[in-house]
This record gives C-alpha cells, sequence and structure tokens, in this order.
C-alpha cells in the first residue's frame, strides 16, 4: 500500500467549476477559516483530527486525544463540529479531497473508471479511514463532486433515469467494497495456512472451490479489479444498447 503520508492532490479549479452542485460561494465557504473560543480555527482541528484518524485508526480516535493533540477542551471541538459523528463525516470528506477527480467527458466508461481509481488510490493512502465513506449518505461537498461526476456518466449511458441512478449507486457500492476489502487484505494471496484449509474441502463437495486454489494462490489485486470494473462497464454498456 501507498505511504499514507502521500500530499494532497486535491480538485483543480477545472473540475470544480465544471456545472457540480457547488457554487464558488460554497466552495469558498467550505475553505473559510472560522474560529471559536479564545481564536481557535476549526480548519486546524479538522487536518488534526484527520492526521489521527489516518494514522491511529478509529480505535485509537476520541474527542479527548484530539483536544490533547489540537491543544484545545474536547468541547470546543463539538462547538465545531456538533458531535463526533458531525466531525467524521467531515474528515472523510477531507480525505476525499485528496482525489484528483476526472473532468465529466464525453466518455463515460473512461470517467466511471478514473473515479473508481481514485477511490482505490484513496484506500491504499489512508486504509484506516476508509471505513468512514460507508458510513454517510454523503461526506460534504468534495462527495457531491465525486457524485456529480459518476452520475453525468451513468446519464450519458442514454439509460432512464431510474436504472441509471441504481447502477450509479451500485458502482459506488462495489468500489467502496473492493476498495475495503483490499484494506482488510481480503484480497491477498492465500497464505500457506488457508490454502491447507481449502485443500481439506471435500473435493466431491467443493470441486470449483479447490480447481481456485492455485489461481487464489496467485492473486493479483490490480489485476482483479481491472476485470472487476471493466466486467462493471461492460455490463452497464449491454443493458444500455437493450434501454432496459
Amino acid at each position: 500500500m501507498l505511504d499514507v503520508g502521500v500530499p494532497k492532490v486535491g480538485y483543480s479549479a477545472e473540475v470544480m467549476g465544471y456545472g457540480v452542485e457547488l457554487s464558488s460561494k460554497t466552495a469558498k465557504k467550505s475553505k473559510s477559516r472560522t474560529r471559536g473560543p479564545r481564536g481557535v480555527d476549526s480548519n486546524a482541528i479538522l487536518e488534526a483530527a484527520f492526521k489521527m484518524l489516518s494514522s491511529e485508526g478509529e480505535s485509537g480516535f476520541s474527542l479527548r486525544k484530539l483536544g490533547a493533540k489540537a491543544g484545545v477542551d474536547p468541547m470546543t471541538v463539538l462547538h465545531h463540529f456538533g458531535s463526533k459523528e458531525e466531525l467524521l463525516r467531515r474528515i472523510a470528506d477531507r480525505a476525499l479531497e485528496t482525489v484528483a477527480l476526472p473532468t465529466p467527458s464525453d466518455d463515460w466508461r473512461l470517467d466511471l473508471r478514473r473515479v473508481a481509481d481514485g477511490y482505490r488510490d484513496l484506500a491504499h493512502r489512508h486504509p484506516r479511514l476508509f471505513h468512514l465513506h460507508f458510513r454517510f449518505n454523503a461526506t460534504g461537498p468534495a462527495d457531491h463532486a465525486s457524485s456529480e461526476v459518476v452520475y453525468r456518466a451513468m446519464r450519458k449511458t442514454g439509460l432512464p433515469d431510474g436504472a441509471a441512478a441504481g447502477l450509479g449507486l451500485a458502482f459506488y457500492a462495489f468500489v467502496l467494497g473492493f476498495a475495503l476489502a483490499e484494506c482488510e487484505g481480503l484480497l491477498l494471496p492465500l497464505n500457506d495456512g488457508e490454502e491447507a484449509e481449502l485443500l481439506a474441502l471435500d473435493p466431491l463437495g467443493y470441486p470449483a472451490t479447490r480447481a481456485f486454489i492455485p489461481a487464489f494462490k496467485k492473486l493479483n489485486p490490480d489485476t482483479a479489479f481491472d476485470a472487476a470494473i471493466t466486467a462493471f462497464i461492460q455490463g452497464v454498456a449491454l443493458r444500455a444498447a437493450g434501454k432496459r
């Protein structure tokens, strides 16, 4: 996996300005530096929280520890963010800001693939906080910008909006699920113990599982991801051709 210390990439002005549901006013507001008691900067607290969660994971994260790290009282954190859950939501959106979104293009297939690659890269860089993207319907401005790229791509397929919306959500379920599985080590090649467990299965009851053992031992997550996203996109294209 990539080092969690990879510098922030952020959004290009071209992407942020491409008709997504973020006005320049909203974008500026999200970057503003609000100050609370004793002049504490909320962005500084958010950045400290982001770094702590990325480094230690949620099990080692608390408002008390964050307050000590940021040099503020835990109640000051609540003053700025309202609740721990809202702070976690903002951390997830802060993480998503580091993904370089593609500019929506005429090639919906390429747009989906680039968004998928961006989320997977995010999971590699920040595996200890990636699970937060399953917790919230939307994490904030960065999430809406990402969704707009995907939903524009799905509408370009020509499918009815009902079908396109459902497949757009399925796209996220697949990409996030695959990336989280990698974070949890579920896509690593079989180790000796796992291989022995599969070899011990009844060959008459589990012929397919046993037949896949050599492939599981040589599993390459990059190859598996490419094959899976290709299959998803091809499936959408076939369905669009039938307009169903």
